[in-house]
């Protein structure tokens, strides 16, 4: 992933799951983290507000089910989240030019 796909990545994170708090100039591990934790807040929170941005951001169902299994869910969800936007990101690089 390059730079300007990253700042792409990251500006749609902060649009769908409406935060103003994001890290500036992240590279990809340190979004990552940062998405782990967002996702934990929000997990313990509202986990109905959580499905519904799986759900939103179009994250796979089988996926997410693998996630829920796996040792570290938030970190999982952040993993499958930037890797769905990474995919919309180039998806629009692509039809656009």
């Amino acid at each position: 992933m390059n730079s300007d796909e990253l700042r792409q990545v990251k500006a749609l994170l902060v649009q769908d799951l409406r935060l103003a708090n994001a890290i500036e100039n992240p590279n990809l591990e340190d979004l990552q983290n940062w998405l782990a934790k967002e996702i934990a807040r929000l997990m313990d929170s509202d986990f109905q507000a959580f499905l519904n941005l799986l759900y939103r951001i179009d994250i796979n169902e089988e996926k997410s089910r693998q996630a829920f299994a796996e040792h570290d869910p938030p970190g999982q969800f952040a993993r499958l989240i930037i890797e769905r936007e990474l995919q919309k990101v180039v998806t629009r690089i692509k039809y656009t030019q």
